[in-house]
């Protein structure tokens, strides 16, 4: 929790801003200890498709100001507000039908360089999966470089199920997966298209990665394991982007 400012803890303040800004809300940690006594929070909270990382009291205590009575809670709250998947979803629908969701990325520096990779490949918004994903943090904002102010980013409590939502509407979906078979050059990436981008060490969950209809790898050179997932992730967005752009 590295900006203090962006953080609050003790159950009235988190529960207050779990009601108040639910959309605000990147993440809240909970002490394990205190799991049973906060079962309305956690019931908010999965409700509004907020993220919830459960940790000993003892970890919790050490990432807040010493001293605190945090009660077992803490929220971390968004550097910038997340926009309404339906928001999100009604200016694809009246641009280039282009998004990128994002599934399990945890590291806020990743987070960040991806968003600045999407924006400047022109997608017209972000999904972010709520559970397992870092937030729009002040340190994910910052390493947007600022462009992450000029993007629609939503949350969704269940990519699968959104994925397979806009498939129904005529979208492909199509997931950067390093065991696949298909060549990322090979995929079709015309059309009203998602892109999805997994974690760092697990990829993309089995659901969302069943979820697609292609799933593509880029091939690399000998004795190169993987590519950072903000590097894999704008490889095919701007090859999706330079397809669009063909007379």
């Amino acid at each position: 929790m590295s900006d203090e400012s962006q953080t609050i803890y003790g159950v009235h303040p988190v529960m207050e801003i779990l009601e108040k800004r639910p959309a605000d809300v990147a993440r809240i940690w909970i002490a394990r200890e205190d799991d049973k006594r906060l079962g309305r929070l956690l019931r908010t909270a999965r409700h509004a498709g907020v993220p919830v990382s459960r940790i000993p009291r003892q970890v919790l205590s050490k990432r807040l100001p010493r001293g605190v009575n945090h009660q077992g809670v803490a929220a971390l709250v968004a550097a910038m507000g997340y926009a309404d998947i339906e928001e999100v979803c009604a200016r694809a629908a009246s641009g280039g039908r282009f998004l990128l969701l994002v599934d399990g990325v945890q590291d806020a520096g990743n987070l960040g360089a991806i968003l600045r990779t999407a924006a400047g490949a022109g997608v017209d918004g972000v999904v972010l999966s709520a559970d397992g994903t870092a937030g729009l943090t002040a340190a994910a904002v910052r390493a947007s470089a600022g462009t992450a102010a000029g993007l629609l980013v939503a949350r969704v409590p269940k990519p699968a199920r959104f994925i397979e939502k806009m498939k129904s509407e005529g979208y492909r979906a199509v997931a950067l997966d390093p065991r696949a078979r298909l060549s990322w050059d090979e995929a079709d990436l015309d059309g009203p298209l998602i892109l999805a981008a997994g974690g760092e060490e697990r990829g993309l969950r089995p659901s969302v990665l069943r979820a697609c209809n292609e799933k593509v790898a880029i091939p690399l050179a000998e004795g190169v394991e993987s590519l950072n997932v903000a590097v894999a992730s704008g490889v095919l967005l701007f090859e999706a982007q330079r397809r669009r752009r063909r007379p």
